[in-house]
């Protein structure tokens, strides 16, 4: 017979094992973001009476990583790591989040003082390898499980290696991993699935790729590629040249960037001339009949805890002109099995896609088959990824793809080994255009992917004239630096956002060396972003911080560009910068490294002045530079009206909207080893 205090132990006991059922239930349950998101405020009641128990918080930082939170999750995975230091499954979830915030080094240490190589015990080698490859030193993690597999006759190492060399995409890796055991694993075993499948699959993609061509090769590049290259010899019918064609221009997100920014105009323009039958362009005879903005987000996901600044910079501008925008990540997300693909070797295909593209195939291709549109207008590298293979299976006729910048060999931070097999294989495909902001970029984007670059049209930004009226705040802030600053003879400014590809910390280094030759110059700088803080700081150090004014964020860039004698960027990374164009509407000498096309936006010594390197910008040649032109353009006033004209003639929104609309009548695919396509010939007919 139980004693009460034996009864209350029992009846503790219970309760808790109940509660870990039932937060292992929800964890299992909490396979997505939305879901996790949606479980926390239940799991977190359950385990509110329970949280001396490890397991109980085990479980809830569990979840927690599935609702995709990260404020002080370290730090909670390495208090528990404490109290449960031989717990492995807790050194796994302290390492991949080690992971998640970029501290790889210490990943690796942790793995190696829990699990380290010179272990001689096979289980405890076999726990490291399967942990380096959770926390992707994959070339570590591959050495040892070779190692093991040849040192062991263990099957359950090779089916191990084999799934996780599957996951990563490697499937005639994977294949020749468990190829060996395959015939020896229990019929019906999760392990003889996995060889069945490994084995089928490698029969399949083996006849796509040439022979030994899938080796140490992703398949799911391989299954994107052959997906595309399904459409090179799609026919597209024949459009009348007056024909109205139907638009949606689709892009990531809505920020304050530049390439925001021109789709924002575009549509806009798209959209007036949608509305004024009456409207003609010289030498353009299609016309836009439906505009629509699609972006991938523009809002912030459920049960978010940080905010994304700017997301939706532009949107009001979009609703004001009543221009339809879809977010694309409210879509439903349809399975390829419930979409209408034909072909089964093409739905196969579609079925191991990357993360990105299979997002795209999901969300975007079925509600392009719903609501069709002649022109699908991809922007920027991450957007075609995503877009290009669904606007194909929706049988869009004329795709562009919008680059807006140096492409991403260069831009090593955005690069993705995914975009030269997607990009060569759109190269083959009728009704594909290849389209950059100028001409630095098509010829870099030409030379990276081996394209000719007839391929490229090059479509510049069109800018309108600026107002020059302010907010009241935008008034207030200048009235108070001007009193603050009432000796400045010179204003020094530039627009940009406060991000690492714009440099503002070398900014600020050239206005405190321009100062100290200069010193009643004032600086102006418009923007704003995650450098803002480090920028304040940096003023402060090198006492400029009196003498500069953070206006942030405006919607009224052409007043703080009349304040200013000159405007100046520092950018590493640029396509046609916006803001170099925009200087120049108002009269405004600009300052810029050759970053991407800014020397195709002015004329040196007349209207601006090129730095000589981009990559590390003398600040004494910066000074010099913007000392003569705001002496310059003081001295010959005739010099802001030639800025003005030339800013008009070339980068005018109808030039714009006119080469847009060349853009949208379907054209056959180039190969650059076509030897039936005469190039010269080629480039005058689409010039």
């Amino acid at each position: 017979m139980n004693t009460p205090l034996t009864t209350e132990r029992a009846d503790v006991s219970s309760d808790l094992q109940w509660v870990h059922a039932q937060l292992e239930e929800i964890v299992t349950a909490s396979v997505r973001v939305q879901v996790a998101q949606e479980n926390l405020a239940r799991a977190e009641a359950l385990a509110r009476d329970h949280l001396e128990d490890s397991k109980v918080r085990f479980l809830l930082l569990r979840l927690k990583e599935s609702a995709g939170l990260n404020e002080g999750m370290a730090e909670q995975w390495a208090t528990l790591l404490q109290e449960c230091p031989d717990d492995l499954q807790i050194v796994r979830y302290c390492a991949t989040r080690l992971v998640k915030e970029r501290h790889l080094d210490e990943a690796l240490s942790l793995v190696d003082r829990h699990l380290p190589a010179s272990s001689e015990n096979p289980s405890r080698l076999f726990s490291r390898a399967k942990l380096l490859s959770d926390i992707r030193a994959h070339e570590q993690s591959d050495q040892l499980f070779r190692r093991l597999i040849l040192e062991h006759t263990d099957r359950n190492i090779r089916v191990e290696f084999a799934k996780r060399l599957r996951k990563r995409g490697l499937l005639a890796d994977a294949y020749e991993a468990i190829r060996p055991v395959a015939a020896h694993l229990a019929p019906g075993s999760k392990a003889a699935e996995l060889a069945t499948a490994l084995a089928a699959d490698y029969a399949f993609f083996k006849g796509l790729e040439p022979e030994g061509g899938l080796a140490g090769k992703d398949v799911r590049i391989v299954s994107m590629k052959h997906a595309i290259l399904h459409f090179r010899n799609r026919k597209i019918a024949e459009q009348p040249p007056e024909k109205a064609v139907s638009v949606a221009l689709v892009t990531g997100s809505l920020g304050p960037g530049g390439a925001e920014r021109q789709l924002t105009r575009l549509a806009g323009e798209l959209t007036r001339m949608a509305a004024q039958p009456d409207r003609q362009l010289p030498d353009v005879v299609m016309r836009p009949e439906k505009v629509e903005v699609m972006v991938k987000q523009h809002t912030e996901p459920a049960g978010s805890t940080k905010k994304k600044q700017g997301l939706d910079f532009f949107l009001p501008v979009l609703v004001q002109a009543q221009i339809p925008v879809t977010e694309i990540n409210k879509l439903p997300a349809i399975s390829v099995a419930h979409q209408s693909v034909p072909d089964g070797r093409l739905g196969r295909m579609l079925e191991q896609l990357p993360p990105p593209v299979h997002y795209g195939v999901t969300r975007l291709a079925p509600v392009l088959r719903a609501n069709p549109f002649d022109v699908v207008s991809l922007w920027q590298d991450g957007t075609c990824l995503f877009g290009a293979l669904a606007a194909l299976l929706a049988g869009v006729p004329t795709i562009h793809l919008v680059f807006r910048g140096l492409p991403p060999n260069i831009r090593k931070d955005r690069f993705r080994e995914e975009y030269p097999e997607l990009f060569q294989a759109l190269a083959q495909v009728p009704g594909v255009y290849f389209v950059s902001n100028s001409r630095t970029a098509a010829e870099a984007y030409a030379q990276w992917l081996g394209i000719p670059v007839v391929r490229f049209h090059v479509l510049y930004n069109g800018v309108p004239d600026l107002a020059t009226n302010a907010s009241p705040a935008d008034e207030q802030k200048w009235e108070a630096f001007k009193q603050a600053t009432a000796d400045a003879t010179e204003t020094v400014g530039g627009v940009f956002r406060l991000e690492p590809d714009k440099r503002p910390q070398l900014w600020i280094k050239m206005a405190a060396m321009y100062l100290k030759r200069r010193p009643q110059a004032r600086f102006v700088i418009v923007g704003d972003g995650r450098l803002h803080d480090n920028i304040v700081a940096l003023a402060e150090e090198l006492r400029v911080v009196d003498r500069l004014l953070l206006v942030g964020l405006s919607n009224h860039v052409g007043y703080w560009y009349s304040q200013m004698d000159a405007s100046v960027l520092l950018s590493r990374y640029e396509g046609l910068p916006n803001v170099l164009i925009e200087a120049q509407l108002l009269g405004v000498p600009v300052i810029s490294t050759p970053a991407g096309g800014a020397g195709e936006c002015f004329v040196e010594n007349e209207t601006g002045h090129l730095l000589s390197d981009v990559e590390h910008p003398d600040m004494t040649e910066a000074c010099d530079k913007v000392e003569s032109m705001v002496d310059l353009v003081r001295s010959n006033e005739s010099l802001k009206a030639q800025s003005r004209k030339r800013a008009q003639d070339l980068f005018s929104l109808d030039a714009m909207l006119s080469k847009f609309l060349s853009l949208c009548v379907p054209v056959m695919a180039v190969s650059e080893n076509d030897e039936r396509i005469d190039f010269p010939q080629m480039q005058r007919m689409l010039a």
